[in-house]
């Protein structure tokens, strides 16, 4: 005996899935911290960011010879310090990318623009420094052109 399966109309149909991927990215954010509200809504990567601006600043902070650099800074400013970092690197358009890779092709573009050298095809290629015009058309006006033009008046000036 064949088993029959019912196949109505009711099984065809299909129900669009939407998905999200990629293309729509959600930043996560907080809105309270342990019960209590915040004023705005702070991105989790601005937290991950002071943590990691906070521990390498108290890292340097306690390195023997390192830490001379910054031991003279107040208190209130080493701990706003991170914040500000993270503040910072949490606003900036990285353009997709990680901050590290952002930072590193901003870094090495300023050192190309420095070393006055430019790039094409993995092939270093220095920049003009002299820069000259050959075969350049000029514009220019004859004087006698515009001969100022003067007026005398003889005798009385009447109107009509």
């Amino acid at each position: 005996m064949k088993e029959v399966i019912n196949m109505g109309p009711e099984q065809n149909k299909r129900i669009p899935l939407y998905v999200l991927n990629n293309f729509l990215k959600f930043d996560r954010k907080l809105y309270q911290f342990f019960g209590v509200k915040l004023g705005r809504p702070i991105p989790f990567k601005g937290v991950l960011y002071f943590l990691v601006f906070g521990v390498l600043e108290v890292i340097w902070y306690f390195t023997p010879v390192l830490g001379n650099l910054i031991q003279w800074i107040p208190t209130g400013v080493l701990f706003a310090l991170p914040i500000v970092l993270a503040w910072l690197i949490t606003d900036v358009g990285t353009e997709n990318r990680s901050p590290v890779a952002f930072f590193r092709s901003l870094f090495l573009y300023q050192l190309r623009k420095w070393q006055r050298v430019t790039y094409h095809r993995a092939r270093a290629i220095p920049k003009e420094r002299d820069y000259g015009f050959h075969g350049y058309y000029t514009y220019g006006i004859k004087q006698d052109a515009f001969k100022p033009k003067s007026y005398r008046y003889k005798g009385v000036v009447t109107y009509k």
